[in-house]
Protein backbone atom coordinates (compact mmCIF):
# COMPACT_ATOMS: atom_id res chain seq x y z
CA UNK A 1 0.00 0.00 0.00
CA UNK A 2 3.07 2.51 0.18
CA UNK A 3 2.59 2.81 -3.56
CA UNK A 4 -0.73 3.86 -3.42
CA UNK A 5 -0.86 8.00 -2.15
CA UNK A 6 -1.96 8.85 1.31
CA UNK A 7 -5.16 10.75 -0.23
CA UNK A 8 -6.51 7.75 -1.97
CA UNK A 9 -6.18 5.61 0.58
CA UNK A 10 -8.14 8.14 3.50
CA UNK A 11 -10.79 8.67 0.47
CA UNK A 12 -11.13 5.10 -0.14
CA UNK A 13 -12.11 4.75 3.29
CA UNK A 14 -14.68 7.34 3.07
CA UNK A 15 -16.15 5.92 0.01
CA UNK A 16 -16.88 3.16 1.83
CA UNK A 17 -18.54 4.44 4.48
CA UNK A 18 -20.78 6.65 2.62
CA UNK A 19 -21.50 3.61 0.14
CA UNK A 20 -22.41 1.39 3.12
CA UNK A 21 -24.33 3.82 5.15
CA UNK A 22 -25.74 5.69 2.29
CA UNK A 23 -29.69 5.91 2.50
CA UNK A 24 -30.40 7.25 -0.57
CA UNK A 25 -29.60 3.98 -2.81
CA UNK A 26 -32.79 2.39 -4.01
CA UNK A 27 -31.56 -0.94 -4.21
CA UNK A 28 -30.95 -1.01 -0.66
CA UNK A 29 -30.87 0.96 3.27
CA UNK A 30 -27.65 2.15 4.36
CA UNK A 31 -26.50 0.54 7.31
CA UNK A 32 -25.52 2.13 11.12
CA UNK A 33 -22.53 3.49 11.67
CA UNK A 34 -21.04 1.09 13.66
CA UNK A 35 -21.64 -1.92 11.11
CA UNK A 36 -20.17 0.17 8.96
CA UNK A 37 -16.90 0.87 10.84
CA UNK A 38 -16.91 -3.28 11.45
CA UNK A 39 -17.15 -3.99 7.57
CA UNK A 40 -14.10 -1.47 7.10
CA UNK A 41 -12.39 -2.74 10.01
CA UNK A 42 -12.59 -6.43 8.91
CA UNK A 43 -11.43 -5.37 5.09
CA UNK A 44 -8.41 -3.45 7.45
CA UNK A 45 -7.81 -6.71 9.08
CA UNK A 46 -7.49 -9.03 5.68
CA UNK A 47 -5.37 -6.10 4.41
CA UNK A 48 -7.46 -4.20 1.71
CA UNK A 49 -7.41 -1.12 3.45
CA UNK A 50 -4.76 0.94 5.18
CA UNK A 51 -5.07 0.40 9.32
CA UNK A 52 -3.10 3.54 9.74
CA UNK A 53 -5.59 5.66 7.68
CA UNK A 54 -8.93 3.53 8.71
CA UNK A 55 -7.35 4.75 12.34
CA UNK A 56 -7.22 8.06 11.78
CA UNK A 57 -10.61 8.02 10.64
CA UNK A 58 -12.13 6.69 13.70
CA UNK A 59 -10.49 8.48 16.28
CA UNK A 60 -11.02 11.64 14.29
CA UNK A 61 -14.38 10.90 14.05
CA UNK A 62 -14.61 12.13 10.49
CA UNK A 63 -17.94 10.09 9.68
CA UNK A 64 -19.38 11.99 12.17
CA UNK A 65 -19.37 15.33 9.90
CA UNK A 66 -21.67 13.95 7.39
CA UNK A 67 -24.39 13.68 10.28
CA UNK A 68 -24.34 17.53 11.15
Amino acid sequence: TDQIPVQSRIMAIADIYDALTAGDRPYRSGVPTETALQVIENEVKIGKLDEQMFRVFVESESYKLREN
